[in-house]
């Protein structure tokens, strides 16, 4: 009697053989392969054969191409073993794209985690931690990480606990503090930070915002005598060769300092002792794309996977980092020597001011703020904070105050200068003959004013000074000490050559006002940035309302304590970072049967639908954040369960979102 191959593998001390089209490796044939698929019910691992000319060349951590559904995919070789559970003949691997082994056994933990925390799918959390190949910067040859001599860490010395945060982490005790700057400069201390850490052969991972900051720090090492060859760039604006060639040099141990925006927290950096965020309530650290997660949070997942020192680092202190204390420490100066440094703050809408000028309230620029740019102009440039870019970005019926649409698209009017005719915001159409529906008025008067127009009325009351503007379509890096005016929008504030003598900070009431969860702290926030760029011996002038807990907090130099109200008010509703919350939108009766297959546990709260766009709902779910990894597997459960059936329409999976 013969024996199958189902039969023999239940035979005690037999091992199944593993069939394969090719001849195939004699030591661990099978390969676990992930798939590099966006299709929630491929997230899994598939075994395939490993061809024996390839077996040296596949091993755990390279890319490979294989064929799956009859078309060639590429995907990452996880693991190999000696069988498979697979019943039948398995496909071999049609070749290793490349032998650089670029997916390291912590680098594939950490984006498993991520995605497990994020309810998301591990090949899209890979496309982010790992650049796309580039043959050419492949072969390029790199010599041994340089010596650092010596390390100045003068900036830290007035900071409570800021030499001891450089101690632990030199000596590898995981230090996690979170660091307000005040009015220093955060590229300074990142700087020295950075230096410390490399000259004790170890490595360190900063992420920052945006191009401008890397430029910064990169300038504040090259001035302390740091290598170039010590320091890699990883942002998405390189270029794939020039990224993919200073990743490399990271994954071969030449550089140890890593500087780069969010994609940077997966650097495969040697030896890491610590993890660096600048800024981390900015919302360019988070992705945009699914799974959607943030800078901050990976950074915390690998410095608890990895036991790495954490430093959350900026002019300010975000809600969702308050919530980490007490397991991260409060690194900052003494209340009296920050105010003391600090320039003095004050409220244009406050009890004086309004008695001074009654009509203060209803004016978008009060007479205080053009005395405090009169007197401030006369010893240097003054920065001027605007909400808006553009002339007149939204206008209305100067009788009836409607707003006016597009007569070819419907969508919203602006005005571009002075005398222009209304213009689409969408379309660009002029409206030469534009006249209200609802009144048949022909005028039209400004909702919201925008760079441009600010400009425009500021260089007509100051005549004889230079005025300048900085927004995000046109940044300007720095400007000289001498008097002028800098119209800026938020995050494009140039640096000033010894500080500005003063900052106006307008339209405070309506970035307060804006209906998001983030809108206060990150008005405080750029606020903050703003006030950090002013001497010493320089005003603020805020427009909002003095009694509001944000212009209170900054005329204290506070932001502990603002990041603590703000906590504790999200705490009381239910909201992140007090809980874990996720949101689904969908189709209404899509968004019902995900609810359905969840099977909810009863301390799970559910709000909503909620009508949103495009006859969509979205339903809110919060809980503990000690369920938070349960919510998360169910909802990565669903998501996948209802991809395999290819039935209704798709669930967007959001975990704790930026913007709610």
């Amino acid at each position: 009697m013969t024996v199958s191959e189902d039969q023999l593998s239940l035979v005690p001390g037999k091992k199944k053989r593993v069939k394969a089209e090719v001849p195939i490796a004699n030591v661990d044939p099978v390969a676990q392969i992930a798939i590099d698929s966006s299709l929630p019910h491929l997230d899994r691992l598939f075994d395939y054969a490993v061809p024996e000319k390839l077996d040296t060349q596949a091993v755990p951590g390279v890319r490979v191409r294989v064929r799956f559904a009859g078309k060639l995919t590429d995907g990452w070789l996880i693991s190999r073993s000696e069988q498979s559970d697979h019943p039948g003949t398995l496909a071999a691997i049609t070749n290793v794209i490349s032998p650089e082994v670029v997916l390291l056994p912590q680098i594939l933990e950490l984006s498993q985690g991520v995605a497990h925390r994020q309810a998301g799918i591990l090949s899209d959390v890979l496309r982010n931690a790992i650049p796309n190949r580039h043959a050419g910067a492949e072969a390029t040859v790199f010599s041994g990480a340089p010596e650092i001599a010596s390390a100045t860490t003068g900036a830290w010395q007035d900071y409570v606990g800021g030499s001891a945060l450089i101690k632990r982490t030199i000596a590898g005790e995981q230090p996690r503090a979170i660091v307000t700057t005040g009015t220093d400069d955060p590229a300074e201390l990142l700087a020295q930070y950075a230096m410390a850490v490399a000259c004790s052969d170890k490595g360190i991972v900063v992420v920052v915002p945006d191009r401008a900051a890397i430029d910064r720090i990169t300038a504040c090492l090259t001035a302390l005598g740091c290598p170039s060859a010590s320091v890699a760039s990883l942002a998405a604006d390189d270029g794939p060769a020039t990224r993919y060639r200073n990743w490399l040099s990271v994954l071969r141990g030449t550089s140890r300092i890593v500087i780069g925006t969010r994609s940077a927290v997966f650097a495969p950096v040697t030896n890491l002792a610590t993890i660096c965020v600048w800024d981390d309530w900015n919302d360019s650290l988070a992705d945009p794309q699914s799974p959607y997660w943030h800078a901050r949070d990976v950074a915390v997942l690998r410095s608890s996977q990895q036991n790495t020192a954490l430093v959350l680092i900026g002019a300010t202190m975000s809600v969702e980092a308050c919530a980490l204390m007490p397991w991260v420490a409060h690194v900052a100066k003494s209340r009296e020597q920050l105010r003391n440094e600090s320039p003095k703050v004050r409220s244009a809408l406050d009890e004086i001011g309004e008695r001074t000028n009654p009509a203060a309230s209803g004016a978008r620029i009060p007479s205080i703020v053009l005395q405090t740019m009169k007197s401030a102009l006369l010893t240097g440039p003054v920065l001027v904070l605007v909400s808006r870019v553009g002339y007149t970005p939204r206008i209305i019926c100067d009788t009836c105050r409607t707003s006016p649409s597009c007569s070819v698209c419907s969508g919203p009017l602006m005005q571009t200068a002075r005398s222009s005719a209304p213009a689409c915001n969408l379309c660009g159409h002029l409206e030469t003959t534009w006249h209200c529906k609802k009144c048949q008025g022909t005028k039209v008067r400004a909702a919201a004013v925008g760079s441009e127009r600010t400009a425009e009325e500021l260089g007509r009351a100051f005549p004889g000074i230079p005025v300048r503007s900085s927004t995000s379509d046109h940044i300007l890096r720095t400007v000289d000490s001498r008097p002028a005016i800098v119209v800026a929008t938020a995050g494009a504030a140039p640096i000033a050559t010894g500080g500005y003598a003063a900052a106006i900070l307008l339209d405070g009431n309506a970035m307060l006002s804006r209906p998001e969860l983030s809108a206060t702290q990150e008005t405080f926030a750029k606020w903050s940035e703003c006030v950090s760029l002013v001497r010493a011996t320089g005003d603020v002038v805020v427009v909002a309302d003095s009694e509001h807990p944000a212009v209170q907090a900054l005329i204290r130099h506070d932001p502990a304590g603002f990041a603590q109200r703000e906590l504790d008010q999200r705490t009381q509703v239910s909201l992140p970072p007090a809980v874990r919350l996720a949101a689904l939108t969908g189709e209404a009766d899509d968004v019902q049967e995900a609810i359905a297959m969840l099977a909810l546990a009863p301390e799970i709260m559910q709000r909503g639908p909620v009508p949103g766009k495009d006859s969509q709902v979205r339903m809110l779910l919060s809980c503990d954040r000690r369920l938070g990894l349960q919510l998360s597997a169910q909802l990565k459960a669903m998501t996948a369960a209802r991809s395999a059936k290819h039935k209704g329409g798709s669930v967007n999976v959001r975990i704790d979102p930026q913007n709610l």
